[in-house]
């Protein structure tokens, strides 16, 4: 359903039109109040439905569905990529672009920062600027860049064994289910199960709940493909100590200054 700009900020104020990481075309309103509430919840924050309420109810309009409308489900199913895009774009639109916060070092000394949010993502609204590769002017190693299948919400292919297998793109759902798996639970193949992996067996797909009949090979393949084609998002400062040098990388949407900054 084509949307109505005027009928937008008649109801909801000031707008903003986004395109996606991966090309989906969505308008977000400007937070309020109320959004605090959601992003503060304790059990929200615990259990990562925080962001996907959040982002569920910014979004005022999305060529993402027939109808144009958005929902929890909806940004539950978003890739991560779109999903931290939409979150840093929200956040600059609405409070600004710069982020200032003091971190405290371990030796207690308490330094403040301030961090340039605009480098986080691209105006993908702007198809004749090309993404910055390495080496360009504007490149920046934690910029979200576009995803590599665009629109496509899963990946198949043939492992060198035979296999066939696919997997879903990282999305809300696979991260709520990170979140909530117990630390004795966590491995290195909790990953790949968030993607909810699936093996073609005959003319069925069936999930995979192991990886018992896969070898070290097979188990290589798939972790290669999915680093290649599902980039974890990182998104992060490099803080430098003044005096020792020393570099951590900070999370930036973790910082309780993003949403609720006590300084402009």
């Amino acid at each position: 359903m084509k949307q109505n700009p005027e009928k937008l900020k008649e109801v909801y104020g000031e707008t903003l039109i986004l395109i996606t990481p991966s090309g989906d075309q969505v308008t977000i309103r400007q937070q309020t109040g109320e959004d605090d509430d959601i992003l503060s919840n304790a059990q929200g924050v615990v259990d990562g439905t925080s962001f996907n309420k959040f982002v569920a109810g910014i979004i005022v309009h999305t060529d993402i569905t027939e109808n144009g409308k958005f929902n929890l489900d909806t940004a539950r199913d978003l890739k991560l990529c779109d999903k931290y895009f939409i979150m840093i774009a929200s956040r600059i639109f609405s409070i600004g672009q710069t982020l200032k916060f003091t971190y405290k070092w371990p030796d207690d000394f308490e330094v403040d920062y301030e961090e340039d949010l605009g480098l986080y993502i691209w105006d993908y609204y702007n198809d004749e600027k090309p993404f910055p590769e390495k080496g360009d002017p504007e490149y920046f190693e934690f910029r979200i860049p576009p995803h590599k299948y665009g629109k496509d919400k899963e990946r198949e292919l043939k492992l060198e064994s035979g296999k066939f297998i696919k997997y879903k793109f990282i999305d809300g759902n696979g991260e709520r289910w990170l979140m909530g798996l117990p630390d004795d639970q966590q491995s290195v193949n909790a990953e790949l199960l968030a993607r909810g992996i699936e093996l073609k067996i005959g003319e069925t797909w069936q999930k995979v709940q192991n990886f018992k009949t896969f070898t070290p090979m097979d188990m290589m393949e798939i972790r290669n493909d999915v680093s290649e084609n599902d980039l974890t998002i990182t998104l992060v400062s490099e803080l430098k100590h003044p005096k020792t040098g020393a570099v951590i990388n900070y999370p930036v949407v973790g910082a309780p200054d993003f949403f609720f900054p006590r300084e402009i």
